[in-house]
């Protein structure tokens, strides 16, 4: 009775912190607005339009100088059949990310309970689950989220199936190679991943003096199987030598962990606390096979990997990049001060535990990206009765500002400013001015683009609201 008791408390503790993770997440959901890359993406994966335009606008074709998708196509061309099925609106679109984002609770616990016991795995689940970036990840029309949630089940079956042969668990195996498949294909980065299980099997090799050739196998059939479908893809942006990321010093004063924890403090605190694990556990973890060196030696290999190819090749210097290693550091961190020997070791857990949540909810909406407050935009002209925007924008964000619910629901139209000449009668002129994400807070003058109908006596300017972000007039024709 005692047993079964105890099995009930600690399931009712972990789905609280699951579901505490999945609430934040998705109240976050609830209040978050575009920015460029959305829009981007939006456009690309838009269900009304054949296949052969998707690629032309994924690869740029879009007649206004945006930039390519430099995602892969995978995520784009899943999300745009999904949408063959339901409405199509940037809200349900969101609703992919988070629910790979509140899946990605359930498998930290899992992987944290691997190596952990049921306490210390509570506290990694509810480190993520209060973390601000992965948060901020969940709701991001981006495959973030989806990359976390498989990186962490490839993971999971990789430890899984490296004692066992393929005959003892071909239904596991089979899904560890789909699931690598579609992990690779969603992200390139997470090649890392599967150059640490290497550097893993072999550090297991040289202990055990024996291999599990049927992991090796899996692995390099999942690798060929990406080259092979995504051989167009590498090659175009292999051939890139610039990248919009830099490498500065300052990345190596924080490793992205500023962004990583959602403040430069906290950041601070795990950065230290992670070098520090690191060098008391560095015989472990390069001459002793352990379990958990697969979480390390995907850390460092993201780290060295990354820094690497920004050298030699095209900088690739962004925290959401290698965003699958910020679970993993967490797991790794938690576990490494369980089995330490330091004396106050629990008190040191609380106060990080204490200090997350109070960064929690002193930063919860401090997004380092400001995006333009769209849904407040559209408000204020679903209040009037005037149906017509017209916009010096391009097309893909006249696009993103059509997938809103409260577009449809009031059955506004928006086009483009130069199209105006047919229509008569009065409408709204929008204008992303000096947006925040792009050019940061500096007070600026009014660009030029937002000053289109100033000029001569045609339309009569009735009213002008400036949202932040936004010039917003009422003219009449």
């Amino acid at each position: 009775m005692l047993n079964l008791n105890l099995i009930k408390k600690r399931n009712f503790y972990i789905i609280l912190i699951i579901l505490i993770g999945i609430l934040f997440r998705y109240f976050y959901f609830l209040n978050v607005d575009g920015w460029f890359d959305e829009w981007n993406m939006l456009y690309t994966i838009d269900p009304s339009v054949s296949n052969e335009d998707t690629w032309k606008r994924y690869y740029g074709d879009r007649g206004d100088h945006n930039l390519p998708e430099y995602y892969p196509p995978l995520n784009a061309f899943l999300l745009k059949y999904i949408f063959t099925f339901f409405e199509y609106n940037i809200e349900n679109t969101r609703l992919i990310s988070l629910f790979f984002g509140c899946g990605s609770l359930v498998l930290v616990f899992y992987l944290s309970r691997i190596f952990s016991n049921f306490n210390y795995s509570l506290i990694s689940t509810t480190l993520v689950a209060f973390n601000l970036f992965l948060i901020w990840q969940s709701s991001e029309i981006r495959p973030h989220s989806f990359v976390v949630f498989f990186s962490l089940l490839s993971i999971i079956l990789f430890i899984k199936i490296q004692n066992q042969s393929f005959n003892e668990c071909k239904a596991t195996y089979f899904i560890y190679l789909l699931s690598s498949l579609i992990l690779l294909s969603s992200w390139p980065f997470t090649l890392i991943i599967f150059f640490a299980k290497f550097i893993f099997l072999a550090q297991d090799f040289f202990d055990k003096k024996k291999i599990n050739t049927s992991i090796l196998l899996v692995i390099f059939l999942s690798l060929l199987l990406y080259v092979i479908l995504n051989l167009d893809y590498l090659l175009y942006h292999l051939s890139r030598d610039e990248h919009y990321t830099k490498l500065y010093l300052a990345f190596f004063y924080s490793f992205h962990f500023r962004s990583f924890f959602g403040s430069i403090y906290l950041g601070a605190i795990f950065l230290i606390l992670f070098s520090l694990l690191l060098i008391f556990n560095y015989k472990n973890i390069f001459f002793i096979n352990q379990k958990d060196n697969i979480l390390i030696f995907i850390i460092l290999s993201s780290y060295f990997l990354t820094i690497s190819y920004s050298i030699i090749g095209a900088s690739v210097i962004s925290p959401k990049y290698i965003i699958f290693i910020l679970p993993l550091i967490i797991i790794w961190s938690v576990f490494k001060i369980e089995v330490s020997k330091f004396k106050f070791k629990d008190h040191l857990l609380i106060s990080i535990l204490f200090l997350t949540i109070l960064n929690f909810f002193i930063n919860f909406k401090n997004n380092p990206i400001d995006r333009p407050p769209t849904k407040e935009m559209l408000e204020v002209i679903a209040s009037s009765n005037i149906k017509a925007i017209y916009t010096p924008e391009t097309i893909v964000f006249n696009h993103f500002v059509s997938t809103h619910k409260i577009f449809k629901k009031n059955n506004l139209r928006i086009d483009k400013a130069e199209n105006i000449d047919s229509y008569k009668g009065p409408f709204w002129f929008l204008c992303v001015n000096n947006a925040r994400f792009a050019l940061g807070d500096n007070n600026l003058p009014e660009q030029d683009k937002c000053k289109y109908f100033e000029k001569g006596d045609i339309y009569s300017l009735k009213r002008e609201i400036k949202v932040t972000d936004y010039i917003l007039r009422k003219y009449e024709n």
